[in-house]
C-alpha cells in the first residue's frame, strides 16, 4: 500500500481529495441528468421535425378536401344534377368542365381533376401538364380504375387515397385523391412533389422516407436501398407514432391516415382504426442525432481533465506554499546541527503556527548556545582547576617527597661509605635501598613532569605528544613509529590539554599492561583532529573490562573526549593488540575556540573594568 511520507504529499493528497471529490460527484451527477436531457432533447427535435412533415402533408390533404367541398358546392354541378334532358346535361357538363378548368389553373398541384357518376363513368374532367391544361371528354367509362370502384363503396363524404402513381408523360409521381359524393366520385390527381414539398431538400446525414401500411416504399432519396433496412420496417408499422433505435441509427416515425376523412392521427383514432395509412420516418445515424451529447461528453471530459489539472496545480502550489516554511525550518535545523551557528528569524515570517514554531526554534538555538557557552566556561574552569591541582601536586612532590627521598638516599650513601661495614648482607641491603631510592626519585620526577607538561605550553600539542611518546618508548624499550602531522593552527588550550592527557594515559596503559614491542602514534588534521595510538601487545576484551568495573583509565579517556564534543573508540582483542582512536570534529574545534576566545574577552574586559 502506498504510504504518504512527507507533509507535502499529505497536503497535496488532502487538497486533491477535497477538490476532486466534489468535481467528480458534480460531473457524474451532471453526466447522468444532462445525458438524459440531451438525449430527450435530440429525440424531441427529431420528433418535432417529423411532426412538421406530418402536419404539412395533413395540411395539404385538408386543402384538397376544401377544394372537394368547393367543387361539390359549384352552381354548375348543382344545375347538372337538376337536368333531365340530354341537351341540358351536355350544356352543364361543359359548364362543370369549365369550372374545373378554372380550379386547375389556380391549383398547379393537381395533375388532373375528374368527376364520375355512380356508374364510374366520367362526367367531366381536366388534365394538366407543365405547360397546358386541357378539358377531357366526358361520358367515358373507366372500368380499369379500381380506386374509383373502391371509392364508390364508401359512404358519402369519405375519402380514398391511392398509392403513388407515375404519369406516363412526365414520370412524375402523383396520388389519386377520390372523394365520395352523393351522386358520384370526385378525383383529384395530386402531385407528390407538392404533397411532400416540406421534406428537406438537403437532409444531410438524415434519410426521409414514406412507406404504406404494407411496408412498400413510396418515397425515398436517390441512392438509398430500401432492402438495407428491411429488417427494421416491421418495427415502424405500429399504426402510431414512435421511435425505434438500432445499434447505429435511430428511427423517428409518425402515421398519416389516408381515409375516413381522418387527416391526423388523433382524428383517425376517434374514427375507429382507419383501413389505410402511410408512415413517414426519419432515419438518423446515432452519432449525428446525439452529436450534442457527444459534444457534451467531450466538453465534460475537457472540463474534468482541466479541473483535475488545475486542482493538481493548486494542490502542488498550495502544498509548496504551506510546506515552504516547514522546509525552511528544517534547513535551519540541519544547518544548526552541522555548524552550530546562531540562527536568526527569516524575513517575512508568518504569524501562524509554523511561524511561532520557527521563532521558538530560533529562541532554542540561542538558549542552547548560551548553555553551551556556560558549559564551555565550566569545562575550561574544570580543566584549569585540574591543571592547577596537578601543578600543586607536582610542587608538593618535588619540594616534599622527592626531597625527602633524596635526603634518605644521601644518608644511606653516607652510611655505606663512612661506616666500616664489610661485604656482608647488610652492606648489600644498604646498596639495594640506595638503588631503590634512586629509581623512586627518577619515577617521581617522571610523574612530576607528567603533571606539569611544560613542553605543551612552550612547543604545542604535536611536540608535547612527540616528547611524551619518545620518553615512554625509551623507558619501556618500544620500537616507536610517529606519524604526527603539523596542525595548521594550534587548537584551543582545552582541546590540547585533553588530547595530551588522553595520549599520556594511553601510553601509560601500554607501558603498564600491553607488553608491546611496537607502538605507533598518529596525529592528523582533516575534518577535525584525529589521534591514534596502537600497539602490538597482548590486547584485552573491552566488554569484559566494562562489565567487571575495571578500566578506570579507559573510562577517563572516553569521558575526556566527550567533554570536548569528541569521541574515543577503543578496538582490542586478546592477542591482537590495541588501537585507541580519538576524533574531535571540526565543529567542536571551532565552537570551543570561539567560546574560549569569548571567555577570554570577558575576563579581559572584567580586569580593565
Amino acid at each position: 500500500m502506498f504510504r504518504l511520507k512527507s507533509l507535502r504529499q499529505k497536503l497535496i493528497a488532502s487538497f486533491l481529495l477535497l477538490t476532486l471529490l466534489p468535481i467528480t460527484a458534480t460531473s457524474l451527477y451532471g453526466l447522468f441528468f444532462t445525458r438524459a436531457a440531451l438525449s430527450d432533447q435530440a429525440l424531441e427535435r427529431s420528433t418535432y421535425q417529423v411532426d412538421l412533415q406530418v402536419e404539412s402533408i395533413a395540411g395539404a390533404l385538408r386543402q384538397v378536401q376544401n377544394d372537394v367541398e368547393v367543387i361539390h358546392a359549384l352552381r354548375s354541378l348543382n344545375m347538372l344534377r337538376q337536368q333531365t334532358t340530354a341537351q341540358g346535361v351536355e350544356l352543364w357538363e361543359r359548364e362543370v368542365a369549365g369550372d374545373l378548368l378554372v380550379l386547375a389553373s389556380v391549383r398547379p398541384m393537381y395533375h388532373a381533376v375528374r368527376l364520375f357518376d355512380d356508374e364510374g363513368a366520367e362526367i367531366a374532367g381536366v388534365e394538366a401538364d407543365e405547360d397546358t391544361i386541357d378539358i377531357v371528354s366526358g361520358s367515358v367509362s373507366q372500368p380499369d380504375d379500381s380506386y374509383i370502384h373502391e371509392t364508390l363503396r364508401l359512404n358519402d363524404g369519405e375519402v380514398y387515397l391511392s398509392p403513388f402513381h407515375h404519369s406516363p408523360e412526365s414520370d412524375a409521381p402523383y396520388i389519386h385523391y377520390a372523394a365520395r359524393l352523393p351522386d358520384g366520385v370526385l378525383v383529384l390527381d395530386l402531385h407528390a412533389g407538392w404533397l411532400l414539398r416540406a421534406l428537406p431538400q438537403r437532409p444531410g446525414a438524415d434519410t426521409w422516407a414514406l412507406i404504406d401500411q404494407d411496408g412498400r416504399f413510396w418515397v425515398y432519396p436517390e441512392g438509398f436501398d430500401p432492402q438495407s433496412i428491411a429488417e427494421d420496417v416491421p418495427h415502424l408499422l405500429t399504426g402510431a407514432a414512435g421511435r425505434y433505435e438500432t445499434t447505429s441509427s435511430v428511427y423517428v416515425f409518425d402515421v398519416i391516415h389516408s381515409s375516413n376523412e381522418a387527416l391526423s392521427p388523433a382524428a383517425a383514432v376517434e374514427a375507429g382504426a382507419p383501413e389505410r395509412y402511410w408512415v413517414i420516418f426519419r432515419l438518423t445515424p446515432t452519432a449525428v442525432l446525439y452529436a450534442d451529447l457527444h459534444n457534451f461528453y467531450r466538453l465534460a471530459l475537457i472540463f474534468v481533465v482541466g479541473s483535475a489539472l488545475v486542482a493538481v496545480w493548486l494542490a502542488v502550489g498550495t502544498g509548496q506554499w504551506l510546506v515552504a516554511p516547514v522546509r525552511r525550518l528544517q534547513t535551519m535545523a540541519i544547518q544548526y546541527g552541522r555548524s552550530g551557528a546562531l540562527m536568526s528569524p527569516p524575513p517575512h515570517l508568518p504569524d501562524d503556527e509554523i511561524g511561532a514554531l520557527t521563532r521558538t526554534f530560533v529562541d532554542l538555538t540561542h538558549e542552547l548556545e548560551n548553555k553551551r557557552r556556560r558549559e564551555h566556561r565550566l569545562l575550561e574552569n574544570l580543566i584549569n582547576a585540574q591543571e592547577e591541582e596537578r601543578k600543586l601536586l607536582a610542587y608538593d612532590l618535588h619540594d616534599g617527597l622527592i626531597q625527602q627521598m633524596v635526603g634518605a638516599r644521601f644518608y644511606l650513601t653516607n652510611c655505606r661509605d663512612v661506616c666500616p661495614i664489610p661485604e656482608t648482607p647488610v652492606r648489600g641491603s644498604i646498596q639495594r635501598g640506595c638503588d631503590a631510592l634512586t629509581q623512586a626519585i627518577v619515577e617521581g620526577r617522571r610523574i612530576i613532569e607528567g603533571l606539569r607538561p611544560a613542553v605543551l605550553d612552550d612547543l604545542g600539542l604535536r611536540s608535547a605528544i612527540e616528547e611524551t611518546a619518545q620518553k615512554a618508548a625509551a623507558a619501556a624499550g618500544w620500537e616507536l613509529t610517529l606519524d604526527l602531522q603539523k596542525l595548521p593552527t594550534e587548537p584551543d588550550k582545552t582541546i590540547a590539554v585533553t588530547l595530551f592527557r588522553i595520549a599520556q594515559e594511553a601510553l601509560n596503559n601500554v607501558r603498564k599492561h600491553a607488553h608491546a614491542g611496537q607502538v605507533r602514534v598518529s596525529l592528523h588534521n582533516g575534518e577535525g583532529i584525529f589521534l591514534s595510538i596502537s600497539d602490538d601487545g597482548i590486547g584485552f576484551d573491552p566488554d569484559s573490562i566494562s562489565r567487571e568495573g575495571r578500566g578506570v583509565g579507559i573510562t577517563a579517556m572516553q569521558e575526556r573526549a566527550s567533554l570536548i564534543q569528541g569521541g574515543c573508540r577503543i578496538r582490542s582483542a586478546r592477542g591482537s593488540g590495541t588501537t585507541i582512536e580519538v576524533h574531535i570534529p571540526q565543529k567542536a574545534v571551532e565552537s570551543l575556540g570561539a567560546a574560549m576566545a569569548e571567555a577570554a574577552e570577558v575576563k579581559g574586559s572584567a580586569k580593565h573594568g
